[in-house]
């Protein structure tokens, strides 16, 4: 179970998780460097006005933070050469008072949670609150609310439910309606978890509300990210594809998130057998020049469709840039699911090229236990040694989605993408 720790503490205790992390070391070290020194140096702030608050009152946190404030925007300014673009700081961002404090602690947080040094990001966020009742409601419920998250990717779900009671409970008594919303998609993703679906869905329906009569587009666009992964583990394609063209809809503007939502839409068009429209949701996922993390799925889901047209030639640009993505040693899990992909796009054509992924991903699978992608791609090896793998390796029989989901696979297909120059 996560707990707060001292900023030394949970760096060490992130040292030992990232033991086998997929990231060059010294861009993790540099990584790691840069948020424990923010975090100590929010420890040493909150020191300082816990011990002056009875001297200067309220002018505890001012006065400190004259001190501490440059010290912390510059922390914060440590890049991370290799993290995503969603997990930059800004470069002017430097705190004046507690809620821009905050703000900023949550970006640092973000850029550690990001990058798996979930034990640093929970000690600043739980730092931080120790002066929480200074702290404006919708800010504390935020911080409150990102805590919540990172106890939840760290396994730790009795945290989170606990600390998205208290976001609930702040929302209300607040009357913060982003608040309420926030706990509700915290709710409905633990319930996905437990795999109790029809709760789940009942609370992402509930942010949705919200956030569209709020008007907030990010939240918007989380709920019905959740609605459209509970609506397609149904088998409910066509509210899938509705409700994941909402959340694209919501992230406009927004390179990375676009390129997520888009990533999502088209492994619906191609789980459903439809390749042409996810062939185009693939490649304008990539024309968006997205991170790493969605650029390998992307590529090798583009293959997977591109392959099921007979669009070899881009099947083997997307070989090509996957190759030198794995020649860097970096992302084993995208890597070795994006060569899975590469190896179905290829099984029924080039067999033989087909075996050669299907060897390399196992390596990384085995390496990194990997153990869902390692049985696939068993089980693909087995039928590629019998020649025994179907036309349907690339892309299953198509399966009615709708006339709600095939509008939305209609306007997946408009989407403007140059379908080679998306790839290089």
């Amino acid at each position: 179970m996560i707990i707060p720790l001292p900023a030394l503490a949970a760096y060490r205790r992130d040292l030992e998780s990232l033991g086998n992390a997929v990231v060059p070391e010294p861009e993790l070290d540099n990584a790691l460097s840069g948020w424990v020194s923010f975090g100590s140096i929010l420890e040493s702030f909150l020191v300082e006005v816990t011990s002056t608050a009875q001297e200067n009152g309220t002018d505890a946190i001012e006065h400190s933070l004259e001190t501490f404030g440059p010290r912390l925007a510059v922390a914060a300014e440590e890049r991370d050469s290799a993290a995503d673009a969603s997990s930059t700081v800004p470069s002017t961002a430097q705190p004046h008072d507690l809620t821009s404090l905050a703000t900023l602690t949550r970006l640092v947080a973000d850029a550690a949670e990001q990058r798996g040094a979930l034990w640093l990001a929970y000690a600043m966020l739980a730092t931080l609150e120790r002066v929480g009742d200074a702290i404006p409601p919708l800010e504390l419920g935020r911080l409150l609310a990102q805590r919540a998250r990172v106890a939840r990717k760290a396994n730790s779900s009795e945290v989170a439910d606990t600390l998205y009671r208290r976001v609930d409970l702040l929302g209300r008594t607040a009357n913060a309606p982003e608040l309420t919303a926030r706990a509700a998609i915290g709710f409905g993703v633990l319930a996905q978890f437990r795999g109790n679906l029809p709760v789940a869905a009942r609370h992402f329906a509930k942010a949705a509300r919200i956030a569209t009569r709020t008007g907030d587009a990010d939240l918007r666009r989380l709920a019905q990210h959740g609605r459209m992964v509970i609506a397609a583990r149904r088998g409910e394609f066509a509210d899938a594809l509705s409700f994941g063209w909402d959340a694209f809809s919501a992230a406009a503007g927004n390179r990375e998130q676009e390129a997520d939502m888009l990533l999502n839409l088209a492994q619906i068009a191609i789980d459903t057998g439809h390749p042409r429209p996810a062939l185009q949701g693939f490649l304008a996922a990539l024309a968006r020049r997205p991170g790493p993390r969605s650029l390998l799925p992307a590529l090798g889901g583009a293959a997977r469709a591109a392959a099921a047209l007979n669009r070899m030639e881009i099947v083997y640009r997307c070989a090509a840039r996957i190759g030198e993505l794995a020649d860097k040693g970096s992302f084993a899990y995208p890597i070795t699911s994006a060569l899975l992909d590469l190896a179905l796009a290829m099984a029924t054509r080039q067999p033989i090229l087909a075996e050669r992924h299907v060897r390399r991903a196992l390596r990384l699978a085995e390496e990194f236990h990997f153990h869902e992608l390692e049985h696939h791609l068993m089980a693909l090896q087995s039928r590629l040694e019998d020649r025994t793998v179907s036309a349907t390796s690339a892309a299953p029989p198509s399966r009615s989605v709708g006339p709600r989901g095939f509008e939305v696979l209609r306007q997946i297909e408009q989407l403007e993408s140059e379908l080679l120059q998306a790839v290089t």
